[in-house]
């Protein structure tokens, strides 16, 4: 009836002329809302990122053997956990020690803390670096054992550089110079060794992944060495204050949250290769990398709390923090619904480019999607713990949620295969985002999920502010 009587008032000339005005003056508040440019910058990036990661797969899925190419998987996802493992907890250390002592203008203790960081990070890559080269040089070739190390080696200290680089100077500095090039790099290889008609060598291409990884290291710490003095110039001259004690507590913290999300993300291609065969730990790895499409909305998250979480935080300025993350949620929420639709819906296509032989992995595709689903939908939850003073919540929640999905795949997989794989990783990743969300509402009271914004509407206020 309200329907009705509109269309009557219209008819009769009594009806107000429809306002557009309204929506567009909201879509350039959007526009000019300093939150979404950043994001928008930050997810560009990542998309980025995730098209050549994704690229490289396919071209390695593609050139190498099944076998061969479940290897390379296995090798590529040991030498990322242990990379991580290596940094020693020194990426979020150093990131929250520049925003802290920045903040508080202490040159003397930020000096201190950069040391103490460059220290543990040779220290870590010395001592994960040459039992894995050990190791793995036992029983396979010595030039591939020593490219995946000096992989392993580069790419852990790069981590590092580039972390305190986004939040010194920015994400394009940070990320667009540690993760596009170090993959551009080995497509390139790849793709011109197929057009001379040469072979394909696997130690070849964590060589050129390795060589990048140190290339791009030193010019992140030569655009690093200039904004220090910027701000700081006299930091060369002065003193060095410590807190060892404080730092190494925090750092181990740190440290064992990150091998515990790292192995999230990498330590299963391991554990289904042993268990199972390289080569289905190759279809896995295929599986792994098209459901972190999310990574996507995850990792432009991740980027942007690091960058700028920190400083608010310390900072005190708590209402633009709000509206940031309220921008957060509502790109976070886009992003999610997305990828749903894009990897539900063409999930067969989508393996078939990587190779015909894994179309049959469909199911486990669309059920693991769910999880990374999950936990994109979390948000910056787990960086709010981690730079807030929460180390130890994390570090419970992320190691109870690995041991979680470790029990779940010795039980699961001897009975259903990667189906069972596929089943304890999304219970897991699902039981992390709900738990990362709790933690971080009721120890800091920031809800950094996309639920934020149904509180936002329960409480009748627009859930983006444009500042």
């Amino acid at each position: 009836m309200a329907v009705v009587s509109s269309l009557l008032k219209f008819r009769s000339g009594q009806a107000q002329p429809v306002k557009f005005t309204i929506p567009i003056d909201r879509f350039v508040g959007l526009r000019s809302n300093v939150a979404v440019r950043t994001m928008t910058g930050a997810f560009a990036l990542r998309v980025a990122i995730t098209i050549a990661n994704l690229a490289l797969v396919t071209l390695a899925a593609r050139m190498l053997s099944r076998h061969d190419f479940g290897t390379y998987s296995m090798l590529f996802s040991a030498a990322g956990l242990l990379s991580v493992i290596a940094t020693f907890g020194q990426q979020i250390f150093i990131t929250r020690s520049w925003s802290e002592f920045s903040a508080a203008n202490d040159e003397a203790t930020l000096k201190g803390a950069m040391t103490f960081t460059a220290l543990a990070s040779l220290i870590g890559v010395a001592l994960i670096g040459l039992p894995f080269f050990v190791w793995f040089a036992a029983e396979h070739d010595i030039a591939l054992a020593l490219a995946a190390t000096l992989y392993l080696v580069c790419y852990s200290l790069l981590l590092t550089s580039s972390h305190f680089a986004r939040g010194a100077i920015g994400v394009w500095v940070g990320d667009g110079l540690t993760y596009l090039p170090v993959a551009l790099c080995p497509m390139l290889y790849i793709v011109v060794s197929y057009a001379l008609g040469a072979p394909i060598e696997m130690y070849r291409i964590f060589l050129s992944m390795a060589a990048m990884a140190s290339i791009t290291m030193l010019i992140q710490m030569a655009l690093l060495r200039r904004r220090v003095r910027a701000q700081f110039p006299g930091i060369g001259r002065s003193s060095s204050r410590f807190d060892l004690r404080t730092w190494m507590a925090r750092s181990t913290k740190l440290w064992i949250s990150g091998a515990l999300e790292a192995a999230n993300q990498y330590a299963d291609v391991v554990i289904i290769g042993y268990l199972m065969s390289p080569t289905v730990a190759g279809a896995y790895f295929v599986t792994t990398r098209i459901a972190n499409a999310f990574a996507m909305a995850t990792g432009a998250v991740y980027i942007f709390s690091t960058r700028h979480f920190p400083n608010l935080y310390y900072n005190r300025q708590y209402r633009q923090l709000d509206s940031l993350l309220d921008s957060v949620a509502l790109i976070t929420l886009a992003i999610v619904i997305g990828g749903l639709m894009v990897v539900l819906g063409g999930g067969h296509w989508i393996l078939m480019a990587f190779n015909a032989d894994y179309v049959p992995y469909y199911g486990a595709l669309a059920l693991l999607t769910i999880g990374t689903a999950a936990v994109a939908a979390a948000g910056p939850s787990g960086s709010i713990l981690m730079l807030t003073g929460h180390e130890g919540s994390y570090l419970a929640i992320v190691g109870g949620t690995v041991l979680m999905r470790a029990v779940g795949f010795f039980i699961l997989i001897p009975m259903f295969g990667i189906t069972g794989a596929v089943a304890a990783t999304t219970v897991s990743f699902v039981t992390l985002a709900l738990l990362l969300r709790g933690a971080a509402k009721s120890m800091t009271g920031i809800d950094g999920s996309v639920l934020r914004l149904m509180t936002r509407l329960r409480r009748g206020r627009t859930p983006l502010r444009a500042e």
